[in-house]
């Protein structure tokens, strides 16, 4: 089967408090965080705080704020992209 999709996977190291600006990814991803704790503040929704042990979904083109608690984070993360084209994308205010 032909695709234009690519699976990647990958480790994100959050110092404490660090913060990952407003943003978009352009494909799902799945994330499970190894240590720590991670706020994930979505648009229109209550912030939810992942710890370790714990895993989250995210749609594609979902504009959200990632946090790093206190003690820092340290997060899997497996998400569907094209190659190519940018993943990541700031969301303006």
């Amino acid at each position: 089967m032909q695709t234009d999709r690519e699976l990647g996977m990958g480790i994100a190291e959050f110092p404490p408090n660090a913060s990952k600006p407003r943003h978009k990814a352009s494909g799902p991803e799945l994330c499970y965080v190894l240590e720590g704790e991670v706020t994930v503040q979505i648009d229109g929704k209550a912030a939810h705080v992942y710890r370790a042990g714990e895993s989250f979904a995210l749609p594609a083109n979902l504009v959200h704020v990632t946090k790093a608690g206190p003690s820092g984070a340290k997060v899997l993360a497996s998400w569907v992209h094209t190659p190519g084209k940018p993943f990541n994308v700031p969301a303006p205010d």
